[in-house]
């Protein structure tokens, strides 16, 4: 009988990045192992978790969706499991008649022989030893060795750039960090995972209906803004903002709009549905210390656009018009449909939508910016572009 050969790769994955992925790959390779095993671990005995354990797995389910020969555990998040030889004893009873090869850094090969049960472990499994940049293996290795582990030593692991540290660093600032799979990165920015919560303090802005509103729109902002190859997290920071000054009374809107001088009165109207944009980016940059101008004009022009819109503008603009929980409404199908083709061909749509619906109306809610916003947007179009807005949905 022929045993198989099993990689397990262990950690927290506090989130899971390209870095994990190459080593899993270069360790499945270098050692002939038949896949190898990504191991989340809710509350390791030794090590600070910060993402939530169902978060980290439904991470590593997205990061290694296409990966034949790397497949995914969740032993380590069993309840009782603290220690590696408590994870390890249910993984062998998964696959009882294989070879279990625990993968380690060289940092760890030090500790090896003191690890919880080390005797228990070492009967478990053999190890799969990465070198780790000015750390020094072989007097460590033979130790280990003496202990009682069996340890082979994996050679031509280039170090990588990335680390979960600085990824978590840089998603607190609202940044895509690098090495991350894009899905990773999406269900990061929708989740709201590693910055500041800012739920509790936008929930109590408005209602029940306007804050499911609110979260669609996050969930299609991300969408639209990694399809369009748009900054992520700063789409979601948008979409989470867009809509804090749409539960203010009218004349609230219009005396801080008068007051600050949040808009040019000659050319917007003064009614809510529309001062809400730019109340709301004022209120983005008093309460919430946000001063990136493109979050800002994201949601300051979130309703009537402007002439320049930038593709990233647009997609939250797009969003808040598409979003899975909006009501049908005439052309709401054709928006979606154009919005996975052409952002710009999407707001034209909607824009075009809502003059016709005004103009049908009195046409006096016409907002001089829309209508400044419809002639620019017909002007970049390109003739592909043009050939979708003429196009039938399917």
């Amino acid at each position: 009988m022929i045993l198989q050969r099993i990689g397990i790769l262990g950690g927290t994955f506090d989130p899971i990045h390209e870095g994990h992925l190459h080593l899993a790959r270069l360790a499945k390779e270098q050692a002939q192992l038949d896949f190898v095993l990504l191991l989340p671990m809710a509350d390791p005995a030794h090590r600070d978790v910060l993402g939530d354990a169902a978060h980290r797995l439904q991470m590593c389910r997205l990061a290694i969706e296409g990966e034949k020969d790397i497949l995914l555990s969740d032993a380590g998040l069993q309840s009782g499991v603290r220690y590696t030889t408590d994870t390890l004893r249910l993984i062998r009873q998964q696959y009882p008649d294989s070879q279990l090869f625990f993968i380690i850094g060289a940092d760890k090969l030090p500790t090896l022989p003191y690890w919880h049960d080390a005797q228990a472990l070492f009967a478990l499994c053999s190890f799969l030893c990465f070198p780790r940049p000015g750390i020094y293996t072989q007097d460590a290795m033979q130790k280990a060795i003496q202990a009682g582990a069996a340890v082979s030593l994996l050679q031509d692991m280039p170090p990588t750039p990335h680390s979960s540290t600085l990824i978590r660093a840089r998603t607190a600032l609202y940044e895509d960090a690098p090495g991350l799979n894009k899905k990773v990165l999406c269900y990061m920015a929708e989740k709201g995972l590693y910055r500041e919560d800012l739920l509790p303090r936008i929930r109590p802005l408005m209602n029940a209906h306007r804050f499911r509103h609110t979260l669609g729109v996050v969930k299609s902002a991300v969408h639209l803004a990694a399809l369009h190859g748009l900054p992520v997290q700063k789409a979601a920071l948008a979409a989470l903002l867009h809509d804090i000054a749409k539960g203010m009374p009218q004349p609230e809107l219009a005396q801080l709009t008068e007051h600050y001088q949040l808009v040019d009165p000659e050319n917007t109207l003064m009614i809510g549905a529309v001062l809400h944009g730019p109340v709301g980016a004022w209120l983005a940059k008093r309460d919430f210390n946000v001063t990136d101008e493109e979050v800002l004009n994201a949601i300051r022009f979130h309703t009537t656009g402007r002439e320049n819109m930038t593709l990233f503008e647009m997609a939250v603009f797009v969003a808040d018009a598409i979003e899975e929980g909006r009501e049908d409404y005439p052309g709401l199908e054709k928006i979606r449909w154009l919005a996975e083709r052409s952002l710009p061909c999407a707001v034209l749509c909607s824009i075009e939508g809502t003059i016709r619906y005004i103009q049908q109306q009195d046409g006096r809610g016409l907002d001089a910016s829309t209508l400044n916003t419809e002639r620019y947007l017909r002007s970049i179009l390109t003739q592909q572009e043009k050939q979708w807005m003429c196009a039938s949905i399917p």
